[in-house]
This record gives C-alpha cells, structure tokens and sequence, in this order.
C-alpha cells in the first residue's frame, strides 16, 4: 500500500527543509521520498503556520512565500532573511517562536518607516499580533522552561543587566544563541539589552489596553494594524536616538527615551486623525505606562489643540461633553484636555495622570484661567505653543470652541459673547520681551487701548480694527505679539 505524499498546505510556506529533507507546497504537485520526521511532526508544524496566516490574512495577505529550514545541529537559532526563516529544532518545538518568524516575516513586508527604535518596535508590534492570533501570550523558553506573561512589570525594575535578560523569557528570539555564549559582555547584546528589556512593559501596556476596548473598537483596531506600520505619520519618527550614542553611559534616559518614542510612534500615525478606536487605545497605552510607574508616555507628542483649565475637569460636566463632542465632530483633529492633575486624549474619556505641560506641545493651546496674570505667564508655553489664547472665565460658564477650531479667534468671539479673551503670538512677544516684563496685569493694559502706551508702540501697535461679529478688537501693527483681544 502506498503511503500518501507529504506536503504542506500553505500559501505562505513553499518548502521546509530538515537534515537533507524536504517538504514542499502541496499545490507544487513535488514528489519527495518519504521522512519519518515530517509524518510524525509535519501537522503540528502546518497547523501552528495555517494559524499565523489565517489570522494575517484578515488583514492583509503576505505578499511573499518563505522556505523554512529547520536546523537540527543548531537548536537554538532563530533568523528571519532573504525569504527564509531558519530556526532550531528546540526553538521550533516550543511555544510562540515560529509564530514569531512568521509574524516578523508579516511585518518587514509591510513596513514602511524607518525608525531609531525599530528593532524594539517590531519585538512589541509581533509580540501584540501574536497575543491577538493565540489569545494569550506565552512565548517559551526552550531551554529554561520559563515563558512569558502579560503583567507584572515596572518602571524602572523592567531594565536589565545582559545576563538577567539573558535568563528572561522575553529575550528576542535571535538572542538565545548569543546568550548561549559564556561571554556576555563581550556579544552583541551588550548595546541593545536596556532598550529590549522594556518589551514586557511596552507590550503588557499595549494587551491591557486592547483588553480594555469595547469589541467594536478591537475590530477596528486590529483592522487597522498594517495602516499603523506602512501609513504615514505626523511629525516624522526620529531616526536617531535621542538618548544617547552610549546607552551604558545613561541608561535610565536611554530607556525612557525608548518608551516615549515608542508611544510617539502610535500617537504620531495618522490614524490618530482617522480612527476612534486608535485614539483610545493610544491613551490606553498611556495610561497602563503610567500605572506602571512611566509618566511621559506622551511626552513630545504634538496636539493640533490643547485645552488646559485652572479648576479641575469633570468628565461627566456638560463641558466635558461639548469637548468630546468636538473631537468627535472634527476627526481629524488632534484635541486633548487638561486639568492640574491630569489629560484627556478626546473622544477618550480615560485619564492619564499628568501634571507639566513642558513635553506636552500643540499648534493653539486655550486656557481658561480666572485672574489677572502678567507676561511672564505668558512665557511659560513658549515651548508649548506658538499661539495661545487665554479665556478669563470665573464662573460656570460654557465655553464653545466649535467656531475657534474651524475659523480661529473671530469665531470664538462671535460664539461666546461674554467670555473676555485675549489671543498671543507667543514667538512675536519674545521679540519684544525686555519691554513687556514689567507690564503686571496684561488684561487692565489690553483694557485701556491706549495705542500710545509704550507697550503697545513697542509692539508697533497702529490701531484697533473692531470686528462686530466677534465684538473684539484686531490690532494692526508691525508685531503681532496680540492678535485679537475682548474685554469686558
């Protein structure tokens, strides 16, 4: 009786080779003689691939096929190159590696941004897609019987010496042959090891917030996974780390500038513009980081709006409302909120704790603040924003930004007729900042319109252009330090 061919069915994986055995695609129609390895092992192999490409395949298809040589002399190597996946007898016998290979083999085909920590990216990213294709993330050690788990980790516990990584089952897969090497400080490893430690911590963050999405938000976001490495992003992703040439020579900032950047990868696609679900599970993110002892997720990222009050934000208030309204109203504008305690990432309505605004920047910031102030409170955002408007609001009072966002001050003015308001070219003031220090109160001086004043003339106020509409004063002059202002 003859014995059925052994083939694979698969359109991602075209042959496997083994200690001069092969495999090919069942559809190639190859006659190979028979191996007693792949008659015993080759379903398990299939089934763990077919799982991988089912999975990917909702997403988008692999564009390539891959040759997958099994190494029997080498059971813990693992590489992903040139189409072929090399991987040891030990590494593919346990959980999650071949799963692994595939996933990045996925990635690499898709992505298109280049990126100063892409090799940690693409450890979180694969580690993230293969939680969503198992439903659990337990990626073995072969070796030390030791496997991964969500959770757990802390800022900055989560950073490791080589030999600790060494020992920890969230090493990258192509690290266990160099870990198998008696010298650790003088491998490869010794450079990469602060940033990789931080996959457990970046990635628990990233499964905790997928967990936390309603299904609706999880269909999306997970339809949107390739958009996410192969769309566009705004600012650009650095290409050089920020934190340093030499990562022994400051760990901790060359570990927090990883994070950060990290999260900026997210918070800078533009499905932030596009995408609900990505929103929210950005602030996620954040906010499992932040739990976890790292409070500067979002730290550089940049918002087309940033609202800031004096008094602290209640997100079941009307105003809340109106603000997550807005954001939902204008998709494509980045808004968040801020009180003293904490931000917003709009539409979400989940906290991030969060007190300085000094890595916090944004194309208009709107503060509401109840009081006089002077210049030198103005100054304060100059890292911030370069156009700042500041409300002066003591009472429960609605503010409507609707018109502000789509039209500027003009509209503000014209929407909110009681609210006094002036709006600040920050970088035109610094111009002039020597003459305006001593200035006490900006909003008695803005009160008096004297174009004469010195102030003024030093900003080469000409006149007051008033606008009915907004019932607020334009001034025209050679600085515009004061574009629009409205007192009562």
């Amino acid at each position: 009786m003859s014995r059925k061919p052994v083939c694979i069915d698969s359109k991602v994986v075209e042959r496997i080779d083994r200690a001069g055995e092969s495999v090919f695609r069942c559809s190639l129609n190859k006659h190979v003689p028979f191996s007693t390895y792949f008659d015993e092992n080759l379903p398990a192999i299939e089934g763990r691939i077919q799982q991988v490409e089912k999975f990917v395949e909702n997403i988008a298809p692999y564009k390539n096929s891959y040759r997958l040589a099994i190494l029997k002399d080498k059971p813990n190597y693992f590489l992903v190159t040139n189409n072929i996946i090399y991987i040891g007898d030990s590494m593919l016998e346990t959980r999650g590696h071949i799963e692994k290979a595939l996933l990045k083999a996925w990635y690499r085909e898709n992505v298109q941004n280049l990126f100063a920590y892409e090799n940690l990216f693409e450890e979180v990213y694969t580690d993230f897609m293969l939680y969503l294709v198992k439903g659990n993330l337990k990626i073995e050690d072969p070796f030390r019987g030791v496997r991964t788990h969500v959770g757990g980790s802390r800022w900055p516990q989560v950073l490791k010496s080589t030999q600790s990584y060494c020992q920890s089952p969230w090493k990258n897969s192509e690290h266990y042959r160099f870990c198998a090497q008696m010298q650790l400080q003088d491998s490869p490893l010794k450079d990469q090891v602060v940033e990789l430690s931080l996959r457990p911590l970046l990635v628990s963050s990233w499964v905790q917030a997928y967990q936390n999405l309603s299904f609706k938000e999880q269909y999306n976001l997970v339809q949107n996974l390739r958009e996410l490495i192969a769309g566009d992003h705004s600012p650009d992703l650095p290409l050089v780390k920020t934190g340093g040439l030499v990562p022994q020579s400051a760990p901790l900032l060359e570990a927090s500038e990883a994070v950060k950047n990290i999260s900026n990868f997210l918070m800078s696609s533009n499905l932030t513009k596009t995408s609900e679900a990505h929103r929210v599970f950005v602030t996620l993110v954040a906010n499992n980081l932040s739990q976890y002892g790292y409070n500067d997720a979002l730290g550089g990222i940049n918002f087309d709006l940033l609202v800031i009050s004096d008094t602290k934000l209640d997100p079941k208030s009307e105003q809340f409302k109106h603000f997550i309204t807005l954001s939902k109203q204008n998709p494509r504008t980045k808004i968040a909120v801020k009180d003293k305690e904490n931000l917003w990432m709009l539409p979400s309505i989940y906290p991030i704790h969060w007190r300085s605004i000094d890595s916090l920047h944004a194309n208009r910031l709107v503060y509401n603040k109840c009081g006089t102030y002077d210049f030198n409170f103005v100054w304060q955002f100059a890292f911030t924003t370069e156009k700042l408007m500041i409300l002066n609001v003591c009472k429960d009072q609605k503010i409507n930004l609707a018109g502000y966002i789509k039209e500027g001050p003009e509209a503000f003015g014209e929407q909110n007729k009681d609210i006094p308001f002036i709006q600040f070219h920050i970088p035109s003031l610094m111009m002039r900042k020597a003459q305006l220090s001593g200035v006490n109160s900006v909003y008695e001086l803005v009160s008096r319109r004297e174009i004469d004043n010195p102030v003024f003339q030093s900003l080469g106020w000409q006149k007051l252009l008033w606008s009915e509409r907004a019932q607020a004063y334009q001034p025209k002059s050679f600085v515009d330090g004061i574009e629009w202002f409205k007192v009562q």
